[in-house]
């Protein structure tokens, strides 16, 4: 059986961001070790479960809000931001000749390459803010 309202571990959400929200302050700092770079499950509590065929106690639901990592750490306060992400686009790829002349672009196309090589690969991407994410929900170290 899990009470998550009787765990005293588990950092509290006391504010969340008017934009958004990407940002969500908890009440654990430096001082219950938490780190810059740390990163957190953020959840509320929904209904009490039991399993319908034993009738076992199965804990409450963890109406998961999203994952995010400390970027701001004070004594007794920290601010996680989402890490959150979902493509935006589809990739752009940005390539650029070879520029080694006609023998090693018949070899590169030998070897079933264009004569051009991959300079880099941009999947265009947006913060995902967390959802319905409010004051009292909770975060726990992952």
């Amino acid at each position: 059986m899990t009470n998550v309202k009787a765990e005293t571990r588990l950092a509290k959400v006391v504010h969340v961001a008017d934009a958004g929200p990407v940002e969500v302050v908890i009440n654990h700092g430096s001082l219950q070790g938490v780190k810059p770079g740390d990163k957190f499950l953020v959840f509320g509590i929904g209904p009490h479960l039991t399993d319908p065929d034993t009738g076992e106690d199965l804990g409450e639901l963890e109406l998961v809000r999203g994952r995010g990592e400390a970027v701001h750490v004070q004594d007794h306060l920290a601010t996680i931001r989402s890490i959150e992400r979902r493509q935006t686009r589809p990739n752009r790829r940005i390539t650029r000749d070879t520029g080694h002349g006609p023998s090693i672009a018949l070899f590169s196309l030998a070897l079933g390459n264009s004569g051009s090589v991959v300079e880099e690969e941009l999947a265009p991407e947006t913060e995902v803010p967390f959802d319905s994410v409010q004051r009292g929900d909770f975060a726990k170290p992952i």
